[in-house]
């Protein structure tokens, strides 16, 4: 597998909140939650400081444990690095650091994935990538947990309380079941051409913009992911203040995988 990648902060002077891992057989892809102004999280970290522990440990279980089942991975990692500010930090506090995560795997056999928050995978299966392909031809697989689109509340305390819940959305913190919660599937790796995992710094390409995921998926293959997120930036620049919820500008993360 051949990956290339662009993780850029939102802008240059505040930290990056996305992380990633790649190697020639997995890649991993962090989104970081920071509590809003004013909400006490509990953790004496910041979310850099989350990102980058779970990243450590979700690698470490895949070199350990290459065979694991991906949701155990997921579960593996979130112990593990909740036992590393356990002694410090209060992770009852449902406000505690959050992230995403998607972490897709190259195998002997299978083309492995799980999305957890709200990030996406994005998978080309069979001939759809050759030059004489026609678009009907391709197939694709979406793996995109939208949970927080679609929330019943958004102020501040709605959020808090649905937070790792059934009734709002499911995130990597400090509940391990949250693991069971995450969008997972496996492939035949005869059958996969190319993928795309991206946070939604990017996904809003599809979200927001009009995009299809298979433009998406197209333009990180022939201009490579940094084209991508400068389309990100121009169509946030180009959109007036106020049109969407959230941010105006996000961390972005955009990986391509070739296989």
């Amino acid at each position: 597998m051949e990956v290339s990648y662009v993780c850029q902060a939102a802008s240059a002077p505040r930290p990056n909140d996305d992380f990633v891992i790649a190697t020639e057989s997995f890649v991993i892809v962090l989104d970081g939650a920071t509590a809003p102004v004013g909400v006490d999280s509990g953790c004496v970290h910041d979310v850099p400081w989350l990102v980058a522990r779970l990243g450590a440990n979700l690698a470490g279980l895949l070199l350990r444990e290459p065979r694991a089942a991906l949701v155990d991975v997921l579960r593996g990692g979130i112990a593990a690095t909740m036992g590393e500010h356990a002694d410090t930090c209060d992770l009852e506090n449902p406000d505690s650091p959050s992230s995403t995560a998607v972490m897709l795997r190259c195998g002997a056999q299978t083309v492995d994935y799980i999305v957890l928050g709200d990030s996406a995978i994005v998978i080309e299966r069979g001939v759809g990538a050759s030059a004489s392909a026609s678009a009907s031809a391709t197939e694709l697989t979406v793996a995109h947990d939208n949970r927080t689109a679609h929330l019943p509340d958004y102020s501040v305390g709605g959020v808090s309380r649905l937070r790792n819940t059934d009734e709002g959305f499911w995130i990597a913190s400090n509940r391990p079941e949250a693991a069971d919660k995450a969008i997972v599937g496996s492939i035949p790796i005869g059958d996969v051409t190319r993928a795309a995992l991206m946070t939604d710094g990017i996904t809003r390409l599809v979200e927001r913009y009009g995009r299809t995921w298979l433009e998406v998926l197209e333009r990180m293959d022939k201009y490579g992911p940094r084209e991508v997120v400068a389309d990100v930036r121009g169509e946030e620049l180009a959109t007036p203040s106020g049109s969407y919820r959230g941010k105006v500008h996000d961390d972005v993360t955009a990986v391509f995988c070739r296989f």
